[in-house]
């Protein structure tokens, strides 16, 4: 078993590191087409300083294409926990390679859609390192497009998400075993040493460590705002869920084809590029410079913005724009913090506020409480992680809570 826990490890770090260098080329193409139509202020997290005329055209011509391609049959790229489900699975995966998942997966992304990459780069590592496990010697390495997940992912600052990912599930707890974790956690790691992560980790958000409470009565405060919080940002969650679900069904309604649908988003991706442009792309980039003040909001704006982008990020999902939800929630939940803070400063501790709505949001929607605490922590890089850890275990109370009433 030692001898064979010894190989998985390594065959499960080198499959890490190669698919972290692929992630990084995608997200290198990514940013690439992006800064060629919006500009470079996009790339640095501020609003599009690109002309309004090809700031209107990019994302009608995108959601043209989406909707022509899926028209003539093309398969729309699966969100992650589709990827994660077919992995799941005892069988063999039956992942294939499909351009149209690229195409649109990329589509989406550059032509302003609020959403994150982390769909389109599971789905293309899956399906890439499935392709290559049909050859010779890879076909004895276990786990292969599991590893390959983990060590895209790895380049995010999340180590530890591919293995949480794919063991953790909102209906079974997780497993105790570490042969389980071992394959997801070597990738993720050798993916994340591979970008220099260690050298960044911990340093907070804005370059600047938590300041935790000097006295009792502080401490108290800051767990006392961080349940409270923690239970507001659970109700986004849900809110987001259910906004989602009611777009869907209103659009099956309205029996438009996915031109239509397509169309649609497009629409208002663009009419939000001149009436709120944060709201647009995935928000990765957006939120330092929004904890650091230089987007010039005040609070109240920052709360519209935080539920514009989810109002957003909602009907690209159910107009066929396909993406990650994680820096979307994670951004509408930073916005929404911080701007809660900055009407009440005297009042509420903004670190607090913003680490414990992320998580909690995250685990509304998922359903867990670990995964969504892995990625607050490498998103945010340990920003106020203590007020994460309760915002995550309160956003997964208020959906278990909500959910079983509803159910009685």
């Amino acid at each position: 078993m030692g001898a064979e826990a010894l190989a998985v490890a390594i065959s499960s770090a080198l499959i890490g590191a190669v698919a972290g260098c692929l992630g990084a080329l995608l997200m290198g193409l990514i940013s690439w087409g992006t800064e060629l139509g919006w500009g470079e202020a996009v790339i640095a997290g501020f609003p599009s300083t690109a002309p309004l005329p090809l700031r209107l055209a990019i994302p009608l011509l995108a959601g043209l294409t989406i909707g022509l391609l899926r028209r003539r049959g093309a398969q729309p790229l699966p969100e992650l926990h589709a990827t994660l489900e077919e992995l799941h699975q005892q069988t063999p995966p039956k992942i294939q390679p499909r351009g149209s998942h690229l195409l649109l997966g990329l589509l989406a992304l550059l032509g302003g859609g609020s959403l994150g990459p982390e769909a389109l780069l599971s789905r293309a590592l899956a399906e890439w390192t499935l392709a290559l496990s049909r050859w010779r010697w890879l076909k004895a390495i276990p786990s292969t497009a599991a590893c390959a997940i983990s060590g895209g992912l790895g380049l995010f600052g999340l180590p530890l998400i591919g293995g949480v990912a794919l063991v953790e599930r909102p209906n079974r707890p997780l497993p105790s075993g570490l042969w389980r974790w071992l394959p997801g956690i070597c990738s993720g790691i050798a993916g994340f040493a591979v970008f220099q992560g260690f050298s960044r980790f911990g340093v907070g958000e804005q370059s600047i460590p938590y300041a935790w409470p000097d006295n009792g009565q502080q401490l108290l405060a800051h767990l006392v705002w961080a349940l409270l919080l923690g239970i507001v940002g659970g109700f986004l969650g849900l809110a987001f869920v259910n906004w989602r679900r009611w777009s869907t069904v209103l659009l099956m309604r309205w029996d438009q084809g996915p031109l239509a649908k397509a169309l649609l988003s497009a629409s208002v991706i663009a009419s939000m590029s001149l009436v709120q442009p944060l709201t647009l792309f995935s928000g990765e980039q957006q939120i330092t410079p929004l904890l650091k003040g230089d987007l010039e909001l005040g609070g109240s704006a920052m709360v519209m913005l935080g539920l514009l982008k989810l109002m957003v990020c909602g009907l690209c999902l159910s107009c066929g724009w396909i993406g990650g939800v994680f820096f979307p929630l994670i951004f509408s939940a930073t916005a929404i913090g911080q701007g809660l803070a900055l009407c009440w400063p005297d009042m509420i501790p903004s670190q607090v506020a913003v680490s414990s709505m992320a998580a909690a949001i995250q685990s509304a929607v998922l359903g867990q409480a670990l995964l969504p605490l892995l990625i607050t922590a490498g998103v945010l890089k340990g920003h106020a992680m203590a007020g994460a850890m309760v915002g995550s275990v309160m956003g997964l109370g208020v959906r278990q809570i909500t959910f079983k009433a509803k159910a009685d």
